[in-house]
């Protein structure tokens, strides 16, 4: 076939010669190695009783397959019973669950923010909520990350209704949001708190529920958006909020109405890692202990670090760079991962380094060692 612009086979291996002249290409890759990037915090991803409960309810004659959407033929009772277990764990009304944290930052935003609202956004936000914003058709003002003092004078100067989006713990530093300066401003001003606790749900709060019910913030949020993927070692995300929230979503969230229902197989799984996480706050404590040990060693040995929570950000400048250090952890048996804009500011690529609670106090000193020993011959 002929065209009369560049083939689409020439465009693309032109942008993909672009991306790899920039170290920006990217590949996929199994995991191999000691796992020191995963989300999976508490290893409930390989956990005994989350994967008999999966075993068992399939056993039992539970469905394969959803065969539809949620609206059609894809809902199931045990589905809603553990959307009412979710609830009452995060001590709101009721939840909704989607197939991912993306879909659910999608659906949240372009449903309850409407054409004309005001939304204030953190420069740092997840791509999943800026996408979400952008389908609201709202006004958008992006703030300094993390800076509550900015936020209160775009407040002051636009009117409303307003809108204040954030996550609680950032993925790419580790670092917490003042939720509490937000909530603040969010009843000074009347505007509407919306908070992604994908990076804190399982870690914080008296039964790992979050950063928002660890400051006994419950009542002051719009909805709390809680993904399955990252401490809870499953898939999909729950928003949480009030039942006419949940009636808004099921009735015009595009990325729940037109996707197929989860696998049934995955709502006893997500009771199973509910309970699990509800009842050890020992192995919740661990990622957060381990990350600070792991951030002393490297600023012990010269190297100063930031970062917050099980997150350890090693910020190393260029693209290239990053890639090298990554390669040469990756010979010494670590499964480490260059992180590369966009994803990150451009300068700031890096290793995102977590520190999973199947880590041990000596795996996280040799982690430390052999970075600190990488950094000095490069």
């Amino acid at each position: 076939m002929k065209y009369d612009w560049p083939a689409p086979e020439e465009r693309f291996a032109s942008r993909l010669q672009s991306l790899t002249k920039k170290s920006l290409y990217r590949r996929l890759q199994a995991p191999k190695g000691l796992d020191v990037s995963s989300n999976d915090y508490l290893g409930l991803a390989r956990d005994d009783r989350v994967s008999k409960a999966m075993v068992s309810s399939l056993t039992a004659g539970l469905d394969v397959g959803s065969t539809g959407s949620r609206l059609l033929t894809g809902e199931r009772r045990d589905l809603e019973a553990v959307e009412c277990r979710f609830a009452q764990w995060q001590q709101q009304e009721a939840a909704l669950y989607f197939a991912s944290g993306y879909q659910a930052n999608l659906g949240l935003m372009s449903s309850v923010i409407e054409a004309g609202d005001h939304v204030i956004s953190d420069a740092l936000n997840h791509a999943s909520l800026i996408d979400g914003i952008r389908l609201s058709k709202a006004r958008l003002s992006i703030i300094d990350h993390l800076d509550s003092h900015q936020m209160e004078q775009v407040l002051q100067s636009n009117e409303g209704p307003h809108w204040i989006v954030t996550e609680s713990v950032y993925s790419m530093d580790g670092d917490l949001a003042p939720i509490e300066s937000y909530a603040r401003l969010a009843k000074k001003y009347g505007a509407g708190l919306l908070v992604d606790e994908a990076h804190a749900t399982g870690l914080y709060g008296p039964q790992g529920q979050g950063r928002v019910a660890a400051l006994g913030l419950q009542k002051d949020v719009v909805a709390t958006v809680h993904t399955c993927g990252k401490a809870m070692g499953l898939a999909g995300a729950f928003v949480t909020g009030s039942k006419n929230l949940r009636s808004l979503l099921v009735n015009q969230a595009r990325s729940f109405i037109y996707s197929t229902g989860p696998l049934p197989v995955i709502a006893p799984a997500l009771e199973a890692s509910i309970e699990v996480i509800c009842n050890d706050p020992a192995r919740r404590q661990q990622p957060i202990q381990m990350a600070q040990r792991l951030r002393d060693r490297l600023i012990e040995g010269g190297f100063e670090v930031g970062g917050g929570g099980a997150i350890v950000p090693v910020i190393l400048g260029s693209s290239s760079r990053a890639i090298a250090v990554a390669e040469a952890l990756q010979h010494r048996g670590y499964d480490v991962r260059a992180i590369r804009p966009p994803t990150v500011p451009e300068g700031t690529a890096r290793l995102r380094l977590v520190t999973g609670g199947h880590l041990k106090h000596t795996d996280i000193d040799r982690l430390a060692s052999d970075i600190l020993d990488i950094l000095e011959s490069l």
